[in-house]
Protein backbone atom coordinates (compact mmCIF):
# COMPACT_ATOMS: atom_id res chain seq x y z
CA UNK A 1 0.00 0.00 0.00
CA UNK A 2 1.39 3.60 -0.94
CA UNK A 3 1.49 5.79 2.35
CA UNK A 4 1.31 9.48 1.65
CA UNK A 5 4.57 9.78 3.21
CA UNK A 6 6.13 7.97 0.65
CA UNK A 7 3.90 10.38 -2.07
CA UNK A 8 5.02 13.12 -0.46
CA UNK A 9 8.76 11.98 -0.99
CA UNK A 10 8.08 11.73 -4.83
CA UNK A 11 6.25 14.94 -5.08
CA UNK A 12 8.91 17.27 -2.86
CA UNK A 13 11.64 16.07 -5.64
CA UNK A 14 9.45 17.83 -8.65
CA UNK A 15 8.41 21.50 -9.03
CA UNK A 16 7.91 24.04 -6.73
CA UNK A 17 6.33 21.78 -4.17
CA UNK A 18 9.26 21.26 -2.26
CA UNK A 19 8.99 25.09 -0.62
CA UNK A 20 5.42 24.47 0.51
CA UNK A 21 4.53 20.56 0.81
CA UNK A 22 5.51 20.21 4.43
CA UNK A 23 2.71 23.23 5.10
CA UNK A 24 -0.18 21.44 3.03
CA UNK A 25 -3.02 18.75 4.61
CA UNK A 26 -3.05 15.62 2.37
CA UNK A 27 -6.17 17.24 0.86
CA UNK A 28 -4.88 20.66 -0.44
CA UNK A 29 -4.89 21.40 -4.16
CA UNK A 30 -1.50 20.73 -5.41
CA UNK A 31 -1.82 22.44 -8.77
CA UNK A 32 -2.91 25.49 -6.41
CA UNK A 33 0.25 25.41 -4.50
CA UNK A 34 2.91 25.18 -7.07
CA UNK A 35 2.52 21.74 -9.22
CA UNK A 36 1.81 22.28 -12.84
CA UNK A 37 1.12 20.00 -16.03
CA UNK A 38 5.02 19.08 -16.30
CA UNK A 39 5.30 18.39 -12.88
CA UNK A 40 2.25 15.92 -12.94
CA UNK A 41 3.64 13.91 -15.56
CA UNK A 42 6.91 13.81 -13.75
CA UNK A 43 5.47 12.98 -10.44
CA UNK A 44 3.72 10.02 -12.52
CA UNK A 45 6.31 8.60 -14.25
CA UNK A 46 8.15 8.55 -10.22
CA UNK A 47 5.36 7.45 -8.69
CA UNK A 48 4.89 4.14 -11.45
CA UNK A 49 9.00 3.56 -10.54
CA UNK A 50 8.88 3.62 -7.20
CA UNK A 51 5.74 1.11 -6.85
CA UNK A 52 5.96 -0.88 -10.10
CA UNK A 53 2.68 0.52 -11.21
CA UNK A 54 1.17 1.94 -14.19
CA UNK A 55 -1.24 4.55 -14.97
CA UNK A 56 -3.48 4.01 -17.51
CA UNK A 57 -3.63 6.90 -20.08
CA UNK A 58 -7.52 7.05 -19.93
CA UNK A 59 -7.29 7.28 -16.14
CA UNK A 60 -4.78 10.23 -16.07
CA UNK A 61 -6.78 13.51 -14.76
CA UNK A 62 -5.95 16.52 -13.36
CA UNK A 63 -8.13 15.28 -9.95
CA UNK A 64 -5.71 11.79 -9.58
CA UNK A 65 -2.70 14.71 -9.41
CA UNK A 66 -4.69 17.28 -7.26
CA UNK A 67 -4.01 16.30 -3.74
CA UNK A 68 -2.10 13.73 -2.14
CA UNK A 69 -5.36 11.83 -0.79
CA UNK A 70 -6.27 11.14 -4.24
CA UNK A 71 -2.57 10.19 -5.69
CA UNK A 72 -2.13 7.73 -2.42
CA UNK A 73 -6.26 6.69 -3.62
CA UNK A 74 -5.24 5.81 -7.12
CA UNK A 75 -1.52 4.05 -6.39
CA UNK A 76 -3.16 1.87 -3.60
CA UNK A 77 -5.88 0.43 -5.59
CA UNK A 78 -3.41 -0.21 -8.79
CA UNK A 79 -0.78 -1.83 -5.95
CA UNK A 80 -3.48 -3.95 -4.41
CA UNK A 81 -5.22 -4.90 -7.90
CA UNK A 82 -1.23 -6.20 -9.03
CA UNK A 83 -0.56 -7.69 -6.15
CA UNK A 84 -3.74 -10.41 -6.21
Amino acid sequence: MASTQEIRMILARHGTLAQTLDRLSDDECLFDNGLDSFGAVQVMMDLEDHFEVEFPEHLLSREIFSTVNNIQSFVSGHVLRKAA
